[in-house]
Parts: C-alpha cells; structure tokens; sequence
C-alpha cells in the first residue's frame, strides 16, 4: 500500500530548512576543520589522524612495562588491563604528574591475572625510533616518563 505522505512534494518551507541546516553543518565543519579542537569532534578532525609523521624523522611508541614480584618485567597490551595505549598516551602527563596513578594499572593487571606475581613496580616508557625513508634506521632513544615501585615513598 502507497504512503501518501511519501508522495507529496516538499514544500517550500521544508525546502529551505533543509538548505539552512546543509549550510550550517557545512559552514560549522570547514570552521572547525580550521580553527576546532578534539572537543568538536565529529565537527573537527582528531589531532592524532589530522597530520602524517615525517618519513625521515622520529616517531615515538609509548608503553607500559610492570615488573612483578619474582624481577620479571614485561610491557603490557590493551587486554591486560583493559586501559587502552590510547589512554595512556592521553594521560601522560598526569602519569609525570603523579606516578602512584600506576598502582592502579598495577592492580587491574592483578585483578585480571589473579594467578600471576604481585606486581612491585610500573613504568610508562616511552621509545623513539629515527625513520629515514618511512623505515627504521636502528637508532632509538628509551625514556621512562614514570615510574611507580610498590612500597616507595612519593
């Protein structure tokens, strides 16, 4: 069975709302493509997807690596924790901050491993790696951004 109210034209009221709102999602979009931040998501691009690395430069990979309590330490992927490298990336300079926040990345590894080591110990490490061509040199730099030990005095 037809829909009659499929079947009508538009009016011109309905028209020109249309147009309005097609010019005003276009106009907001090339504003904040210039002038957004992240907060404008979906109206700006994300910082991180808005800019390509230098093929003959440095690119930096961030990662936490636990020690547990038998000296073993190990980095740590999104699975293990369910705290995403995004986030810590995001976060890293509240990890500087304060590195008794790593405890608590410590703790949901020990809650998602229950039959594991205790972890003692919790870094945020941050490698470069030199790119010439898009491919690694060989040349890197390792950094700890933080660092937390079970037991340490802040």
């Amino acid at each position: 069975m037809p829909n009659p109210a499929a079947e009508r034209p538009l009016t011109r009221r309905g028209k020109l709302v249309r147009i309005a709102a097609t010019l005003a999602m276009t106009f907001a979009l090339m504003a904040t493509s210039l002038w957004g931040t992240d907060d404008f998501f979906p109206f700006a691009p994300f910082k991180m997807y808005s800019h390509a690395h230098d093929p003959d430069g440095w690119a930096n990979s961030t990662s936490l690596v636990l020690t547990d309590a038998t000296g073993r330490s190990f980095p740590i992927g999104d699975n293990d924790t369910g705290f995403r490298r995004a986030e810590l990336e995001g976060q890293l300079s509240r990890f500087r901050e304060d590195p008794e926040l790593l405890a608590l990345v410590a703790e949901a590894y020990e809650r998602a491993h229950p039959d594991s080591p205790e972890i003692t110990a919790a870094e945020v490490v941050i490698t470069s790696y030199e790119l010439k061509d898009g491919e690694r040199t060989g040349a890197e730099t390792v950094e700890v951004a933080a660092a937390w030990t079970e037991g340490a005095d802040a």
